[in-house]
């Protein structure tokens, strides 16, 4: 009669020997298919540019500071169907607006021909000026 022992040494010989006595196969892959058909043209004109407020063209409105940039490409057919994405460097990051850290936020919204920028605080004194930055702004306009 074989002992515990005996009978657990047994078990674990016989799974490392199943263990190695397995392979493993390595997928090959198969041929190629044929081309897919090209989509068609995009319904959207893209069109992006770089820019910078400098600390002297912020504003301080009342507890908030905001920048008016005049911009021609933000039209009524970008507004009704159009989609305007801007972008804020820190550091060499891009970020998307709105952009929060803390209670701090950079936001902002549109008219014909204007992005308007508004640096604020979400509690208790206004911040400071968010001094010299630089955004991106991508306008995706309907063709």
């Amino acid at each position: 009669m074989m002992s515990y022992s005996n009978i657990k040494t047994f078990f674990l010989v016989i799974s490392f020997l199943l263990l190695g006595s397995t392979s493993c196969k390595k997928d090959v892959a198969g041929p190629k298919g044929d081309a897919g058909t090209p989509g068609k043209k995009g319904n959207l004109k893209q069109s992006e540019r770089s820019f910078t407020v400098q600390a002297s063209s912020w504003i301080n409105n009342s507890g908030f500071w905001t920048a008016n940039v005049y911009f021609p490409e933000i039209t009524t057919d970008v507004l009704s169907k159009g989609e305007v994405k801007v972008y804020m460097k820190i550091g060499t990051q891009w970020w998307s607006l709105p952009y929060a850290v803390g209670d701090i936020m950079m936001h902002q919204t549109f008219e014909f021909e204007y992005l308007h920028l508004e640096y604020s605080k979400i509690h208790g004194i206004p911040p400071s000026s968010p001094g010299q930055v630089t955004f991106r702004v991508m306008i995706l306009q309907p063709v």
